[in-house]
């Protein structure tokens, strides 16, 4: 366990201690960054990881560790983000080689928001709903699969403008790039579109979107419904199945291609909801900066999705050792005390320069 002061102890991480975890995060991130002199990758690596893990500024991190902040932010700004696909796919790689995503799994799709604070001309920005003080924002799309019990982000896209179906369309390349086999993709109702729809279909994929449930609509239904979207000519609307059912007096309605019983169609649809759990995780891996540089901001959250799918693969790792009777660590409040002192000592050493 660790402390965090604004949300109490918590599951990262799942190790022996942090000092521990400092070091597995700082190996799996070696291959993220591509520098022509070694030290200058190792500076980096100590401070993103422990950014990272701390959930703290770069600058500040850097400044803790005797570095420069703005040396460390403007080797970052030269690094490129695409190098995290190829980071990300040798560690799904692994996953697959221990038995994971054999057979093919739900799809989640959703957006991810990080808030902005600065000037909303800034590149990349985009307006959103307003929260915690901020109408803009940085905006990814992430595609999640399920496996032993965690979620693992095995897509993302950055996102500005554009329909749902362009980054859709990028979400499934990268994951069908990976060899993972997609049993259905599972949207919410922002992705309710006939272009999206027309897509999936042609594709070959199976779906289920959250749609808003007019009151005309009776629960129990799964009859063909066309869209009656007033930008699209009659030529130009989409036919699908239409499932209705009423849960806790609330009447639920999605758009599928799948033949299940709108029952079946709610049940596959709550795998879901597991996406919320898991950007909280990512966002806990996540540097802050005071970059406006959206490169730099990209890479950063490329760089918590990495980390966040690193814990995740140390947790899937451990539950293989469990099944196969070799035990697991468990560890008590005062353990986890213990663990954050271990990383401050840690830090402070790297600081000074000792080999232990």
């Amino acid at each position: 366990m660790f402390y965090h002061k604004s949300r109490g102890y918590g599951s990262f991480p799942r190790s022996s201690d942090r000092a521990r975890t400092y070091s597995y995060l700082k190996h799996g991130l070696a291959g993220l960054f591509r520098f022509r002199f070694t030290d200058r990758l190792e500076d980096t690596l100590r401070v993103v990881t422990l950014a990272a893990m701390n959930n703290a500024y770069v600058e500040g991190t850097a400044a803790n560790l005797g570095l420069c902040g703005q040396t460390i932010r403007n080797r970052l700004r030269q690094q490129d983000p695409s190098i995290f696909f190829q980071a990300n796919k040798g560690l799904i790689g692994r996953m697959r080689s221990m038995g994971a995503f054999s057979r093919p799994v739900p799809l989640a799709i959703d957006t991810h928001d990080e808030m902005f604070y600065g000037d909303p001309a800034s590149e990349g920005v985009v307006g959103t709903q307003r929260r915690r003080g901020a109408s803009y924002a940085y905006r990814f799309a992430t595609a999640s699969v399920l496996t032993d019990g965690q979620r693992v982000t095995v897509a993302v896209v950055p996102l500005t403008t554009g329909p749902v179906v362009d980054h859709v369309r990028r979400l499934m390349e990268q994951v069908l790039s990976l060899g993972i086999g997609v049993k259905y993709a599972l949207l919410d109702r922002g992705y309710y579109s006939a272009d999206l729809i027309r897509y999936l279909q042609s594709a070959g994929i199976g779906f289920i979107i959250h749609v808003l449930a007019h009151t005309h609509l009776e629960a129990g239904q799964g009859r063909l419904y066309t869209s009656k979207s007033h930008r699209k000519r009659k030529g130009e609307q989409v036919t699908f199945r239409l499932a209705t059912m009423i849960e806790r007096d609330e009447l639920y309605a999605f758009a599928t291609n799948l033949g299940l019983a709108p029952k079946g169609i709610r049940s596959a649809f709550r795998k879901r909801w597991g996406i919320g759990t898991a950007y909280r995780m990512i966002r806990m891996f996540l540097p802050k900066t005071t970059s406006k540089a959206y490169r730099t901001r990209v890479l950063y959250f490329f760089t918590a999705v990495l980390l966040y799918n690193l814990w995740v693969f140390m947790n899937f790792r451990k539950g293989m050792r469990m099944r196969k009777g070799k035990g697991d660590e468990k560890h008590t409040i005062v353990e986890a005390v213990k663990l954050e002192v271990a990383l401050f000592i840690l830090a402070a050493a790297e600081a000074r320069g000792d080999d232990g």
